[in-house]
Formats: C-alpha cells, structure tokens, sequence
C-alpha cells in the first residue's frame, strides 16, 4: 500500500507540474500579443492613411481585411491565454483532506482529527480523485494554451504582413 501510495503522490505532482507548465506557456503568449499590438500602434498613421485616402481596391481592401484578421486573431490569444490562469476547480464541500479547498473550510482541528484517523485505502482513494480531478484542469489549460499559440502564430504572421504594407505604401498617396 505505501509505495502505491508514493506512486499516486507522484502522479499528482506530474498532473500539477502540466497545469504549471501551461501557465507557463501562455504567459509570453500575451507577452508577445502586448509587444505586437504596441509595434503596430506606432504604424497606425499609415495604416490609417491607407485605409481613409486610397480609392477602393486592392490596397484598401488588404489593409482592412488584414486589419480585422490581425483583430480576430489577436483577441483570440489574448483571450485563450487569459482562459489558461482562471481557476477551476471549484470547491467539493466533501472534505477530502488532500485538495487544499476542503481543508481550508475546515477548523484545524476538524481537519488534524481527519486526518489522523484516515485509512491508507482513504487516502488512496481522494489521491485517486484529486489526481483525476487536476488531470482535468491540466488538459483543459492544455487545450487552450495550445489554440492560444495557433491564433498567436496567425496574429504574428498577420502583423507582419500589416507591418510590410505600412512600410510599402510610403505616402504621397497615387493621384
């Protein structure tokens, strides 16, 4: 029993270290999605101009349809990467006495008498939950830290493009 115990006590700090490791990810996520926005505010005039003093076609067209991708895309990182630090696991009101949650709701008391009188099959069993339950958390993170990138790598791609366009179109305007 002990050492499936051990076994389960590092399963869990495996599934905790993946929740880590997505928080991780997806803060140069937004990091780069700030550096991003900023660089293209300092390109907005001719971004703007292109958009207000070009006749209709291609030129205008591009910019504006760049311009609402970059937008979508971008709010999407953002917003993926934001998703990634919200808590999840709400509280069980069962009184495990391996999920911090319960045990802060309860007396000190309460919680040492628990858990002195806890059975090795009991802790096995909220080890078993609590591991099932963060492996939850830690997929979900997972998920959207890795749709964060996707739309991070389309937004960075997008910037560039709209990069290029504010340095290829160099005012006066055609006639």
């Amino acid at each position: 029993m002990e050492q499936r115990l051990k076994s389960h006590y590092e399963s869990l700090a495996r599934v905790v270290w993946f929740t880590r490791m997505a928080d991780f990810k997806a803060a140069p996520i937004i990091a780069l999605q700030a550096a991003l926005i900023g660089a293209l505010a300092t390109r907005a005039d001719e971004l703007w101009a292109i958009v207000k003093e070009y006749e209709w076609g291609w030129e205008r067209g591009s910019v504006i349809g760049l311009l609402v991708i970059y937008g979508a895309s971008f709010l999407a990182a953002v917003l993926l990467a934001g998703l990634v630090y919200m808590p999840r696991n709400p509280k069980t009101g069962k009184g495990i006495l391996i999920y911090f949650e319960d045990i802060s709701n309860m007396k000190f008391e309460q919680f040492a008498a628990q858990a002195r009188q806890m059975r090795p099959e009991t802790i096995e069993r909220q080890l078993l939950q609590q591991i099932h339950a963060v492996s939850k958390v830690a997929s979900t993170k997972m998920r959207w830290v890795g749709l964060a990138i996707w739309a991070s790598g389309l937004s960075l791609l997008l910037w560039v493009a709209l990069m290029a366009l504010g340095n290829i179109w160099q005012l006066p305007h055609p006639n």
